[in-house]
Order: structure tokens, then sequence, then C-alpha cells
């Protein structure tokens, strides 16, 4: 399942994983990465190969309200 928000008019995207984790991704902006940064930090890690994060999939509903709440969900 594909996930786009949008958090000070920047795209946040995210995409559930085969395994059942889920990959944050946003362009680089400090005021979007000042509100991701601690919703996936401790519930996931930060992957520097793809410059996303990988939340566990044990966080992932928590994650993805989280972020519905800091922007707003889009189609």
């Amino acid at each position: 399942m594909h996930y786009k928000f949008q958090i000070f008019g920047v795209p946040v995207f995210g995409r559930t994983l085969p395994s059942g984790d889920l990959a944050i991704w946003h362009p680089y902006n400090c005021r979007v990465q000042e509100i991701v940064e601690p919703i996936c930090r401790n519930h996931g890690h930060w992957r520097s190969s793809h410059n996303n994060w990988i939340v566990f999939g044990e966080f992932a509903e928590w994650t993805l309200e989280e972020l519905r709440r800091a922007g707003g969900e889009h189609a």
C-alpha cells in the first residue's frame, strides 16, 4: 500500500514493504524533517542508502496516524 501526505506543502511518501515494515521518504526540507524524524525515530531506523526511514511493522499504523495529524493524507 502507498501513502502520500503533505506537510508544509511538501509531499511525504510512505509505502508498506513486503516485510510489513513501512518506508517513509520526503524531499529534503528542514521543517518537514523536524516533524517526520521525531515520529519515526525509535520506531525503526534511518536507511542512508535510500535516504528514508524504515519503521517497524508494529509501529506502522501509529506512524501513519501521526503523519495524518501532522499534515493530512492525499490520494
